[in-house]
C-alpha cells in the first residue's frame, strides 16, 4: 500500500503554482499525494497532477478565536479521514493549526515558513496571540523549514522554533529548466517589471512615485504591474486606486497571468520594492533564473537575491527616493552592464536557488519521518 503524503494550504492556487514539481517528484517515488485547501481553480490541476484533492473552508485573514477552533476541528476531521504519514504545511495558520491537529492524530509534520509578515506587523493582541499559538504548535513538527535566514534567526534565538528540528531552504526554489536564461535584448526603453498581489506592503505606491520622479527629470522608460487584483487582504489596493496609480501613460497594469515566464522574458528590469516580511519572493527567483537584474529592499527574504551593485540593487524600504536613485542607477548603466547583471542573476540562482536543492530537502525530511 502506497503511503500517504499530505498537503495543507490556504489555496489550491498556491501548491499548484508553488509546489507542482515536490508534488510530481512525490508521486514518481511512489507516494500517495492529497491536498487540503479551499477550491479554486486550481484544484482540478491538482487533480490532473495525479492528487487526490480535499476542499478545506478558510479564511487566511480571520482573527476571530472561534472561526480558527472551528478551523482547527475541520483540519482534524479532513487528517483522519485521509489518515497520512506525513502534513507538509505551508503559511501561518496551516502551520498553527494543521499541526496542532496533526500531533492528535500521531501525523508527523514538515512546516515551511515562508515569510512571518503576521507575527512581527500585526497588533499586539494578534501579534502575541499568534507568537504563542505558533510557538506551542511548531513544538511538535517533526521539521521546520525556513525560507530566509533573518525568520531562522529570530525564531530560533527566541526559543519559538528549536534550533535543532529547524532548517533553512534557498526559498521555494526555481526550476531551472523551466525559467530559462534568456540574455537581454538592446531597447530603445528599459521596461521594469513589478510581480505581487497587488497589495501596499509590495511597495507599488513607492514605485509609481519613483517613476515619477525619473519621468520629470527627462527619462524615457515603461513600468509594469503584474498581479492579482482584488485579493483578501486588508492591504488590498482597490480597483479605482489602482486605476489612478497608473494614470500615467508610462505605467500599465497587466492584470494576472499563468504565463509569468514570457512576461519576465520581455522585461529588462524586476522591481519588488516591498516591505513586507517575505519569505523569499517566488517572482524575483524566477526573474534570477530567467538572468534579470533586479531591484529590491533590504527586507529579510528579498536581499539574500541580490548582490548590491553586482546583479542588481537593494533600496531602503519605503523609501521613494533611495528607490528613484537606484532605478536612475540602472538608467544610466550601459547594455553590456546589464547584460552582465543578468548573467549575475543567472549565476545566483543556479549555485543558490535551483529548486532541486529544495525537493531533495524535502524527501529526505519525509524520509526521517517515516524511519
Amino acid at each position: 500500500m502506497k503511503k500517504k503524503i499530505g498537503i495543507l494550504l490556504n489555496t489550491s492556487w498556491y501548491i499548484y503554482n508553488f509546489r507542482k514539481n515536490l508534488i510530481l517528484e512525490l508521486i514518481k517515488k511512489g507516494y500517495e499525494v492529497h491536498t487540503i485547501a479551499p477550491l479554486d481553480d486550481y484544484s482540478i490541476k491538482l487533480e490532473e497532477l495525479g492528487c487526490t484533492h480535499h476542499h478545506l473552508e478558510m479564511d487566511s485573514k480571520s482573527k476571530n478565536p472561534i472561526s480558527d477552533l472551528q478551523l482547527y476541528k475541520r483540519i482534524k476531521n479532513v487528517l483522519s479521514e485521509i489518515n497520512p504519514k506525513v502534513l507538509l504545511n505551508f503559511t501561518i495558520k496551516p502551520n498553527i493549526y494543521g499541526t496542532l491537529a496533526a500531533s492528535k492524530l500521531n501525523i508527523h509534520c514538515v512546516n515551511n515558513v515562508a515569510g512571518m509578515g503576521t507575527l512581527f506587523t500585526e497588533g499586539l493582541l494578534a501579534r502575541t496571540l499568534f507568537k504563542g499559538l505558533f510557538k506551542i504548535s511548531q513544538k511538535k513538527a517533526s521539521t521546520v523549514f525556513f525560507q530566509n535566514p533573518d525568520d531562522f534567526e529570530e525564531l530560533t534565538k527566541n526559543n519559538i522554533v528549536n534550533k535543532n528540528i529547524a532548517e533553512l531552504l534557498p526559498g521555494s526554489g526555481v526550476n531551472l529548466e523551466e525559467f530559462p536564461y534568456i540574455p537581454l535584448s538592446q531597447k530603445k526603453k528599459i521596461n521594469f517589471l513589478l510581480i505581487a498581489r497587488m497589495i501596499y506592503p509590495k511597495g507599488i505606491v513607492e514605485l509609481v512615485e519613483a517613476s515619477k520622479i525619473l519621468r520629470n527629470k527627462g527619462y524615457d522608460f515603461q513600468v509594469k504591474l503584474l498581479g492579482e487584483l482584488g485579493v483578501n487582504n486588508p492591504n488590498a489596493i482597490t480597483k479605482e486606486d489602482l486605476e489612478v496609480l497608473c494614470s500615467p501613460h508610462y505605467i500599465t497594469y497587466l492584470g494576472k497571468t499563468d504565463d509569468v515566464k514570457s512576461v519576465i522574458q520581455n522585461c529588462d528590469i524586476v522591481v519588488l520594492p516591498s516591505y513586507y516580511r517575505e519569505g523569499t519572493p517566488k517572482s524575483l527567483l524566477e526573474s534570477l533564473g530567467t538572468g534579470r537584474p533586479i531591484i529590491t529592499t533590504d527586507m529579510p527574504g528579498c536581499k539574500e537575491t541580490v548582490i548590491d551593485g553586482v546583479n542588481g540593487f537593494l533600496c531602503k524600504p519605503k523609501s521613494t527616493e533611495d528607490l528613484s536613485i537606484k532605478m536612475e542607477q540602472i538608467l544610466n548603466c550601459k547594455f553590456d552592464e546589464l547584460l552582465k547583471m543578468g548573467e549575475e542573476s543567472r549565476k545566483l540562482a543556479v549555485n543558490k536557488y535551483d529548486e532541486k536543492i529544495v525537493i531533495s530537502k524535502y524527501v529526505n525530511a519525509i524520509n526521517n519521518c517515516l524511519k
